[in-house]
């Protein structure tokens, strides 16, 4: 998403201006056909997610031919910055008619996790790491032979349990932040389930249980966990690795579990009795 660079020259008002702030940024920063347009895509209600965090918002604007757009807009007195992901390369109707949004106080409160990036894979620390015989055994597979040009996602998918082991706080801010941004959440979990997949694979079973309460730990803290099919859909997955878990892994992670059950019952996650009928299941095998 590119930046487009505000005028030095607008008067930057205190945060109890916010109204008279937009106004003069409309008024300087934007043209008339482009105001037009900005109007008219907020009166017919294209502007479908504001989410206000501090002097933050990210909100999502349906464009042209139904594609929707991620529109960025920070009014710190310090750091006023307009950005959206349009091929637009100057301000367009698409912050406009957010402004338009943020202007009437047409948004939720809440608050964006910090960013966390995925840990650096080195290639060669990774081969290092990798015993001889199991590369051997990779390259003389069918799947090795397939990817005679060395396909990189298949050989992280194959050599998981070598590569860098991500912090639970990675999946969890990463699944949160999409969840209440309404940004490829899908996406995202679908990516996870293969990540799991692949980690009991390769018994790799403490990262496989991360993700799995990283999964449910988000769509419980955005407000999701009971009104979105797609993780009802899933639990069944999600209960099934849960039950390979139990059964192969030590006390100690048997343990972490239990205490993470505990959680649950504590904090009355069982609201959603499709997640109380998950513990129920994977609790008999204890």
């Amino acid at each position: 998403m590119e930046d487009k660079v505000i005028n030095e020259d607008i008067v930057m008002l205190d945060s109890h201006n916010i109204d008279n702030l937009i106004t003069d940024i409309c008024r300087n920063e934007f043209n008339y056909n482009i105001r037009k347009r900005g109007e008219n895509y907020y009166q017919i209600g294209n502007v479908i997610n504001v989410l206000k965090n501090d002097k933050e918002y990210y909100a999502k604007v349906i464009g042209s031919l139904d594609k929707p757009y991620d529109v960025y807009i920070n009014l710190d007195e310090d750091d006023l910055v307009l950005a959206c992901n349009c091929p637009c390369e100057e301000n367009c109707k698409h912050e406009y008619a957010v402004l338009m949004a943020i202007k009437n106080q047409e948004y939720e409160i809440g608050k964006v996790l910090p960013k966390i990036e995925e840990k650096a894979f080195n290639l060669e620390s990774v081969i290092e790491a990798i015993p001889a015989e199991k590369i051997k055994q990779y390259l003389l597979s069918s799947l090795g032979k397939e990817k005679v040009c060395f396909e990189i996602t298949a050989f992280k998918e194959y050599f998981c349990k070598y590569l860098p082991k991500q912090d639970y706080e990675y999946y969890y801010n990463n699944l949160y932040n999409s969840l209440v941004l309404e940004s490829d959440f899908e996406k995202i979990v679908n990516n996870y389930l293969k990540i799991i997949n692949n980690y009991l694979a390769n018994l790799e079973l403490v990262e496989a249980f991360k993700i799995i309460k990283s999964i449910i730990e988000a769509y419980n803290k955005a407000n999701k966990l009971n009104f979105d099919n797609y993780i009802i859909d899933i639990f069944p997955k999600l209960e099934m690795f849960l039950r390979i878990i139990v059964r192969k892994t030590d006390s100690q992670l048997k343990e972490d579990i239990e205490n993470w059950f505990k959680i649950v019952r504590e904090n009355n996650y069982y609201n959603n009795f499709y997640l109380e009928d998950l513990v129920m299941m994977v609790q008999e095998l204890f």
